[in-house]
């Protein structure tokens, strides 16, 4: 009976020797529900091992809990072909002259086959990540993978605190799909809360959210983790893995906080539903600059379905622009107009336009073909200012807009006619010309552009009454001169230019040039013979 006793004793001391203390675990600052985490000691098939179908919660590796020459198998349920960040870092790594600590780390994929190994010196972390260069793991099955972290006995001298991490990583600017399903009762299935890692240098984030109508969601969190340029998180290669403490709920300013549970730390931002399928938006801005790791949380409430979701990151730099410009409108004719963004490709687009400066509208949905998208406005009477806006929204639900306006005028004839064709120098130069259609129009002119050789020019301003004008203009130098009649146009009709009409202004003639002083000369005699006269008579 006392050796029996003896047995017993000494197998339960052998057990605590190598059992994790997943007390400490629990009360790591991360939830761990019975439901969630299931820890195995010396149990088939890898002896001392832990397993979680959701890739989302952080394992605390406790000092001495695998010693040296032992190994720890934690079993993720991943599915292929998706990324996933993992990585074992914490007190044991260092880059120090001494290092004491050797985790190796094996990959079993769900057939069993070893699909990969990472064996870095002591004290150095181990890059998981499917390629050489690369720091995620994508699978290549659906299944229970296992990593298993092995001390090595060939360099290991210690057993030091470490935390293993397995997280799905998605990608900004692209919808993702999660089954959600709310508490059974108080208790979380495995389906109630599930997490994802993002990065991005954007300062700004928005998260989109569809929730079914089959869902109550408890809220959406968003962490902020690691920011390396602000000595939060630390880098491997090139990606950056989160401020370990914050993993177990520790907060820290803004960083930090990381909880999946109802209670506890909401994140740097978070929204949540009020009644079944409210859909969710979370608009955060980072005061900090630089490339950034953030945690977004899912957690259900009632109900269960599949929720959409979006991490968008790009706001858009692109414009619209007119393809072509939109030239004279006449009326009745429709305006064919095309829009072209300089970058995005356009998902939908709509085509406003209004004839009583917005106080109504017509809309159609335009055609859109990759960046470009056409529309057709109605032809309208000549006098109407049509105003219209383009409203093009690209697939990252970035709205693209375009507003312009355009007249709808009648095309003009404008003529200019001359009295004569040769004036002499000093003379008026009358001069008429009609403008069609004659529309009767009080605030419409013609300007008369003359010029002659040498480059002078007297510019005319002319009312039209009734589509007609006329002019008079009397020239200042000799030479060949042309006139041009240059309508302005006005509210219902565009301007436009008349043919070019020469004429000559030409020497006077020599009684015309002379007269003066043949007439100063005959005056001059006539004082004389009439001085002689009075002159002689008094004699």
């Amino acid at each position: 009976m006392f050796r029996k006793l003896a047995k017993t004793l000494l197998f339960l001391l052998l057990l605590v020797s190598v059992m994790p203390s997943w007390l400490t675990m629990a009360a790591s600052g991360f939830f761990i529900e019975e439901n969630e985490v299931f820890t195995y000691i010396n149990e088939p098939p890898h002896g001392n091992w832990t397993f979680t179908r959701r890739p989302a919660i952080p394992m605390k590796i406790n000092e001495s809990q695998i010693r040296i020459g032992a190994n720890w198998t934690f079993v993720y349920t991943i599915t292929a072909n998706r990324s996933y960040h993992i990585y074992c870092y914490g007190d044991w790594i260092t880059d120090g002259p001494a290092p004491h600590t050797d985790y190796d780390i094996y990959v079993y994929n769900p057939l069993g086959e070893l699909e990969g190994y990472h064996t870095e010196a002591a004290g150095l972390p181990e890059h998981l990540g499917t390629t050489v260069n690369g720091s995620l793991f994508v699978p290549k099955y659906t299944g229970n993978y296992s990593f298993v972290v092995r001390n090595d006995p060939r360099e290991s001298q210690a057993s030091e605190p470490a935390t293993f991490m397995a997280i799905e990583h998605i990608e900004p600017n692209v919808w993702h799909s999660q089954f959600i399903e709310g508490k059974q009762g108080n208790v979380s299935t495995g389906n109630t809360g599930w997490a994802y890692e993002f990065t991005t240098s954007s300062e700004h984030v928005e998260i989109q959210t569809q929730v079914p109508d089959t869902l109550d969601m408890y809220e959406m969190r968003l962490y902020l983790m690691a920011d390396p340029g602000n000595n939060k998180g630390e880098l491997l290669n090139g990606a950056p893995l989160a401020w370990e403490p914050g993993l177990y709920g520790e907060v820290s300013g803004i960083f930090g906080g990381y909880n999946l549970k109802s209670e506890g730390f909401r994140g740097t931002d978070f929204a949540s539903c009020e009644f079944f399928g409210q859909d969710m938006i979370i608009n955060y801005t980072t005061p900090f600059k630089g490339e950034k790791l953030y945690h977004l949380a899912l957690i259900g409430e009632f109900g269960a379905g599949d929720v959409n979701f979006r991490v968008k990151t790009d706001f858009g730099n692109s414009e619209l622009r007119l393809a072509t410009p939109i030239q004279r409108v006449y009326p009745h004719n429709e305006t064919f107009l095309t829009a072209v963004s300089n970058s995005s490709y356009i998902h939908r687009s709509f085509l406003h336009y209004s004839t009583d400066n917005w106080n109504t509208s017509t809309v159609s949905e335009m055609l859109v073909n990759n960046r470009a998208c056409n529309g057709t406005i109605s032809g309208q009477e000549a006098g109407t200012i049509v105003h219209y806006r383009v409203e093009s929204y690209d697939y990252l639900d970035n709205l693209l807009t375009l507003n312009g306006s355009f007249s709808v005028k009648h095309s003009t004839f404008v003529n200019v006619t001359l009295g004569r064709e040769t004036i002499a120098l000093g003379e008026n130069l009358s001069l008429s010309g009609f403008v069609r259609p004659a529309l009767g129009s009080t605030d419409a002119s013609v300007k008369l552009i003359f010029t002659t050789s040498n480059g002078s020019k007297v510019v005319q301003h002319h009312p039209v009454r009734n589509g007609n004008f006329s002019a008079s203009f009397k020239p200042s130098f000799m030479g060949v001169w042309s006139v041009q009649a240059q309508f302005d146009g006005d509210s219902a009709r565009y301007e436009s230019l008349s043919d070019v009409v020469n004429f000559v202004v030409a020497e006077p003639p020599f009684m015309s040039r002379y007269s003066m002083y043949i007439y100063v000369g005959i005056g001059a005699i006539f004082v004389v013979v009439v001085v002689v006269i009075v002159l002689r008579r008094r004699q």
